[in-house]
């Protein structure tokens, strides 16, 4: 199912007040898909994509003022309660989606009283669990969620009084090079002007001025002469018995990504370097390395990092690595 995708299309699509027509055949595939992400529920105890996916959808329809069925709520509301939700930046992702679908639910009038009741205190809980999951540098979860957190603030009302608001905004403006996909954009952009996605339901599009134009991209500059990065990959227990698979200097121009880096790591002699991706809305993602795959049902995944040990806040296609520095790609558990 297409659940996320759908969902977030038709977020846009509401913020750019299109006639009504335009959305309603999205609306009712996007009711379709949230019932045919949970076939697997009975088999597997979760939607068949993701509840991150599944609040996604959620939250969509109520921006488009459609009510969905109390089962379906209900459904997310025991996953949050349970601890269900995923681990590391990927739960805050989930989290937040799930808390700004419950505040709109309440908020606009979707649900009865005693639901909204327990609608509002859910957002509230997970709004002050994600400033107990902020770091010492302001980031919630990681660079990318950050954001999701402070729509919650935002729209929770808790901007005002919890001080993780003000230290997440500014870890955000000193990461905003960080945000360079449209998917990524459309997260971010809303917190810069202090709103959520939650204010897509309450426009007033007829007094929408037309003021979009052009806008001219310079291309990005050329940086002159060459680097090296030292590309190493490791596999530990239990899927492989050797840790480090694979560490070797990688000559690269002086302004490649970590993508042009694995490009030409794969093109050395001999050609014993391989991997694969998977194409996203937020750009490339990792997928398989040295013949090994990370795969959702083995809940594993290609983690990038930088020696010795500290996670990248950015995608293969964004990051740009250092002369001399040492990259990590680990088959890592979620």
């Amino acid at each position: 199912p297409h659940t996320g995708r759908l969902a977030l299309h038709l977020l846009g699509l509401r913020a750019t007040c299109p006639p009504a027509s335009a959305q309603r055949s999205l609306v009712t595939w996007l009711k379709y898909y949230l019932e045919e992400d949970w076939t697997g529920s009975r088999r597997h105890g979760h939607p068949l994509t993701s509840y991150y996916q599944y609040g996604l959808g959620v939250l969509a329809l109520c921006v488009q003022h459609k009510r969905v069925r109390e089962e379906v709520i209900r459904r997310l509301l025991t996953a949050q309660r349970h601890g269900r939700l995923g681990h590391g930046g990927n739960a805050v992702d989930t989290e937040a989606v799930l808390a700004l679908a419950f505040t709109c639910l309440e908020r606009r009038k979707l649900v009865g009283t005693e639901l909204a009741a327990e609608l509002r205190a859910a957002a509230q809980g997970a709004s002050r669990s994600m400033a107990e999951a902020q770091g010492p540098d302001g980031i919630i979860g990681n660079i990318y969620s950050t954001p999701w957190a402070l729509q919650v603030f935002l729209a929770t009302g808790a901007c005002q009084t919890e001080p993780a608001f003000g230290q997440a905004m500014a870890a955000l403006l000193e990461n905003l090079e960080a945000f360079g996909t449209a998917a990524t954009m459309a997260q971010v952009l809303p917190v810069l002007h202090g709103r959520s996605y939650l204010d897509i339901a309450s426009m007033h599009c007829q007094e929408e001025p037309d003021t979009l134009t052009p806008l001219d991209m310079e291309p990005v500059a050329e940086v002159p002469g060459n680097k090296t990065v030292q590309l190493v990959v490791e596999c530990p227990l239990p899927w492989c018995y050797e840790l480090r698979l694979y560490d070797r200097p990688v000559p690269a121009p002086a302004a490649a990504s970590l993508l042009d880096v694995l490009q030409a790591a794969a093109a050395l002699e001999p050609h014993d370097f391989k991997f694969h991706t998977q194409d996203t809305p937020q750009g490339p993602f990792l997928t398989q390395v040295l013949g090994l795959e990370a795969r959702q049902e083995k809940r594993n995944y290609w983690q990038l990092l930088t020696a010795p040990n500290t996670p990248l806040q950015m995608g293969i296609a964004d990051y740009r690595p250092q002369d001399g520095e040492t990259l990590i790609l680990r088959l890592s558990e979620w």
